[in-house]
Protein backbone atom coordinates (compact mmCIF):
# COMPACT_ATOMS: atom_id res chain seq x y z
CA UNK A 1 0.00 0.00 0.00
CA UNK A 2 1.07 3.57 -0.66
CA UNK A 3 0.94 4.49 3.04
CA UNK A 4 3.26 1.61 3.95
CA UNK A 5 5.81 2.58 1.30
CA UNK A 6 5.65 6.22 2.38
CA UNK A 7 6.19 5.21 5.98
CA UNK A 8 9.20 3.04 5.17
CA UNK A 9 10.88 5.54 2.84
CA UNK A 10 9.85 8.91 4.23
CA UNK A 11 8.78 9.92 0.72
CA UNK A 12 5.52 11.09 -0.80
CA UNK A 13 3.64 8.26 -2.47
CA UNK A 14 0.58 8.58 -4.70
CA UNK A 15 -1.44 5.53 -5.76
CA UNK A 16 -3.80 4.96 -8.67
CA UNK A 17 -5.43 1.65 -9.60
CA UNK A 18 -5.63 0.81 -13.30
CA UNK A 19 -6.67 -2.19 -15.39
CA UNK A 20 -4.13 -2.76 -18.18
CA UNK A 21 -6.68 -4.73 -20.18
CA UNK A 22 -9.03 -1.75 -20.39
CA UNK A 23 -8.07 1.18 -22.63
CA UNK A 24 -10.18 3.73 -20.75
CA UNK A 25 -8.67 2.66 -17.44
CA UNK A 26 -5.14 3.20 -18.80
CA UNK A 27 -6.18 6.56 -20.24
CA UNK A 28 -7.46 7.47 -16.77
CA UNK A 29 -4.02 6.57 -15.41
CA UNK A 30 -2.58 9.14 -17.82
CA UNK A 31 -4.99 11.75 -16.48
CA UNK A 32 -3.83 10.89 -12.95
CA UNK A 33 -0.19 11.43 -13.98
CA UNK A 34 -1.12 14.74 -15.59
CA UNK A 35 -2.97 15.90 -12.49
CA UNK A 36 -0.52 14.76 -9.81
CA UNK A 37 2.81 15.22 -11.55
CA UNK A 38 2.28 18.23 -13.78
CA UNK A 39 2.17 16.16 -16.98
CA UNK A 40 5.77 15.05 -16.44
CA UNK A 41 7.15 11.62 -15.69
CA UNK A 42 10.70 10.30 -15.52
CA UNK A 43 10.39 6.59 -14.74
CA UNK A 44 7.68 4.14 -15.77
CA UNK A 45 7.82 0.43 -14.99
CA UNK A 46 5.38 -2.01 -16.53
CA UNK A 47 5.38 -5.18 -14.43
CA UNK A 48 1.81 -6.27 -15.13
CA UNK A 49 1.43 -9.85 -16.22
CA UNK A 50 -0.60 -13.03 -16.08
CA UNK A 51 -0.06 -16.65 -17.02
CA UNK A 52 -2.34 -19.57 -17.90
CA UNK A 53 -0.42 -22.84 -18.17
CA UNK A 54 -1.77 -25.38 -20.68
CA UNK A 55 -0.65 -27.40 -23.67
CA UNK A 56 -1.92 -25.84 -26.89
CA UNK A 57 -4.65 -28.47 -27.39
CA UNK A 58 -6.12 -27.51 -24.03
CA UNK A 59 -6.01 -23.72 -24.44
CA UNK A 60 -9.26 -22.00 -25.26
CA UNK A 61 -9.21 -18.90 -27.43
CA UNK A 62 -10.51 -16.90 -24.47
CA UNK A 63 -7.60 -18.07 -22.28
CA UNK A 64 -5.04 -17.28 -24.95
CA UNK A 65 -6.50 -13.82 -25.54
CA UNK A 66 -6.63 -13.10 -21.79
CA UNK A 67 -2.86 -13.58 -21.54
CA UNK A 68 -2.17 -11.51 -24.66
CA UNK A 69 -4.52 -8.76 -23.53
CA UNK A 70 -2.70 -8.31 -20.23
CA UNK A 71 0.90 -9.01 -21.19
CA UNK A 72 1.26 -7.33 -24.58
CA UNK A 73 -1.82 -5.24 -25.39
CA UNK A 74 -1.71 -3.80 -21.87
CA UNK A 75 1.98 -3.00 -22.33
CA UNK A 76 1.19 -1.22 -25.60
CA UNK A 77 -1.56 0.84 -23.97
CA UNK A 78 0.70 1.70 -21.03
CA UNK A 79 3.61 2.75 -23.26
CA UNK A 80 1.39 4.86 -25.49
CA UNK A 81 -0.11 6.57 -22.45
CA UNK A 82 3.12 7.40 -20.60
CA UNK A 83 5.14 8.45 -23.67
CA UNK A 84 4.05 12.13 -23.77
CA UNK A 85 4.83 12.57 -20.08
CA UNK A 86 8.28 10.97 -20.41
CA UNK A 87 9.03 13.18 -23.42
CA UNK A 88 8.00 16.38 -21.68
CA UNK A 89 10.37 15.65 -18.80
CA UNK A 90 13.42 15.84 -21.04
CA UNK A 91 14.65 12.43 -19.91
CA UNK A 92 12.78 9.24 -19.20
CA UNK A 93 12.98 5.55 -18.53
CA UNK A 94 10.46 2.92 -19.59
CA UNK A 95 11.18 -0.51 -18.14
CA UNK A 96 9.29 -3.63 -19.15
CA UNK A 97 9.37 -6.71 -16.97
CA UNK A 98 9.39 -9.54 -19.50
CA UNK A 99 10.63 -13.08 -18.79
CA UNK A 100 13.31 -15.51 -19.91
CA UNK A 101 10.36 -17.05 -21.78
CA UNK A 102 10.64 -14.13 -24.19
CA UNK A 103 13.73 -15.94 -25.58
CA UNK A 104 13.36 -19.51 -24.27
CA UNK A 105 10.30 -21.59 -23.48
CA UNK A 106 8.92 -24.51 -21.50
CA UNK A 107 6.06 -26.96 -22.09
CA UNK A 108 2.65 -25.50 -21.39
CA UNK A 109 3.72 -21.90 -21.99
CA UNK A 110 2.25 -21.23 -25.45
CA UNK A 111 0.19 -18.25 -24.30
CA UNK A 112 2.77 -16.80 -21.92
CA UNK A 113 5.91 -17.24 -24.02
CA UNK A 114 4.33 -15.77 -27.14
CA UNK A 115 3.16 -12.71 -25.20
CA UNK A 116 6.55 -12.16 -23.58
CA UNK A 117 8.37 -12.56 -26.89
CA UNK A 118 6.13 -9.83 -28.28
CA UNK A 119 6.88 -7.65 -25.26
CA UNK A 120 10.62 -7.92 -25.86
CA UNK A 121 10.13 -6.82 -29.47
CA UNK A 122 7.93 -3.93 -28.33
CA UNK A 123 10.79 -2.89 -26.03
CA UNK A 124 13.33 -2.90 -28.86
CA UNK A 125 11.04 -1.02 -31.24
CA UNK A 126 10.21 1.74 -28.76
CA UNK A 127 13.90 2.08 -27.90
CA UNK A 128 14.53 2.96 -31.54
CA UNK A 129 11.53 5.26 -31.86
CA UNK A 130 12.32 7.24 -28.69
CA UNK A 131 16.14 7.23 -28.84
CA UNK A 132 16.41 10.90 -29.82
CA UNK A 133 13.92 12.04 -27.17
CA UNK A 134 16.10 11.33 -24.15
CA UNK A 135 14.04 8.24 -23.28
CA UNK A 136 15.55 4.80 -22.82
CA UNK A 137 13.43 1.66 -23.12
CA UNK A 138 14.73 -1.57 -21.66
CA UNK A 139 13.52 -4.96 -20.48
CA UNK A 140 14.23 -7.13 -17.49
CA UNK A 141 13.85 -10.86 -18.10
CA UNK A 142 13.53 -12.69 -14.79
CA UNK A 143 13.94 -16.42 -14.55
CA UNK A 144 11.95 -18.35 -11.93
CA UNK A 145 11.29 -15.87 -9.11
CA UNK A 146 9.53 -16.79 -5.87
CA UNK A 147 6.37 -14.75 -6.47
CA UNK A 148 2.65 -15.48 -6.30
CA UNK A 149 2.62 -16.30 -10.03
CA UNK A 150 5.15 -19.09 -9.39
CA UNK A 151 3.14 -20.60 -6.53
CA UNK A 152 1.74 -23.53 -8.59
CA UNK A 153 5.33 -24.54 -9.35
CA UNK A 154 6.75 -23.85 -5.89
CA UNK A 155 4.05 -25.98 -4.26
CA UNK A 156 4.66 -28.96 -6.57
CA UNK A 157 8.00 -30.64 -5.67
CA UNK A 158 8.26 -32.43 -9.01
CA UNK A 159 7.65 -29.29 -11.06
CA UNK A 160 9.93 -27.24 -8.82
CA UNK A 161 12.69 -29.80 -9.32
CA UNK A 162 12.25 -29.54 -13.10
CA UNK A 163 12.99 -25.83 -12.85
CA UNK A 164 15.86 -26.15 -10.40
CA UNK A 165 17.67 -28.60 -12.66
CA UNK A 166 17.83 -25.82 -15.28
CA UNK A 167 19.17 -23.15 -12.90
CA UNK A 168 22.95 -23.33 -12.33
CA UNK A 169 22.59 -21.46 -9.03
CA UNK A 170 20.12 -24.19 -7.93
CA UNK A 171 17.59 -21.86 -6.33
CA UNK A 172 14.68 -19.63 -7.19
CA UNK A 173 15.29 -15.89 -7.38
CA UNK A 174 13.94 -13.34 -4.94
CA UNK A 175 11.85 -10.31 -6.00
CA UNK A 176 14.50 -7.93 -4.61
CA UNK A 177 16.96 -9.34 -7.16
CA UNK A 178 14.71 -8.12 -9.95
CA UNK A 179 14.16 -4.78 -8.19
CA UNK A 180 17.91 -4.04 -8.15
CA UNK A 181 18.04 -4.51 -11.92
CA UNK A 182 15.17 -2.03 -12.25
CA UNK A 183 17.02 0.45 -10.05
CA UNK A 184 20.01 0.32 -12.40
CA UNK A 185 17.87 0.83 -15.51
CA UNK A 186 16.01 3.71 -13.83
CA UNK A 187 19.21 5.48 -12.77
CA UNK A 188 21.61 7.86 -14.55
CA UNK A 189 24.11 4.97 -14.60
CA UNK A 190 22.16 3.41 -17.49
CA UNK A 191 22.00 6.55 -19.65
CA UNK A 192 23.58 4.83 -22.71
CA UNK A 193 21.62 1.59 -22.31
CA UNK A 194 18.51 1.24 -24.46
CA UNK A 195 16.82 -1.62 -26.26
CA UNK A 196 18.54 -4.05 -23.91
CA UNK A 197 17.31 -7.09 -22.04
CA UNK A 198 18.75 -7.54 -18.54
CA UNK A 199 18.47 -11.22 -17.66
CA UNK A 200 18.03 -12.12 -13.98
CA UNK A 201 17.85 -15.90 -14.01
CA UNK A 202 20.56 -17.54 -11.90
CA UNK A 203 22.33 -18.66 -15.09
CA UNK A 204 19.42 -20.43 -16.85
CA UNK A 205 20.04 -18.69 -20.21
CA UNK A 206 23.77 -19.41 -20.08
CA UNK A 207 23.51 -23.12 -19.37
Amino acid sequence: PASEIAGRTGGTVEACSADLTNEQSVVALGAFISDRFGSRLNIAVNSGGTNIRNAIDDISLAEFETVQRTNITGAFLFARTVHPYLRRSGWGRLIHVTSIFSSRSFPGRTSYASSKGALLQLTRTLALEWATEGITVNAISPGPIATEMMRPVLEDPQRADQFLRRIPMNRFGEPREVATAALFLASPASSFVTGSDVVVDGGWMSA
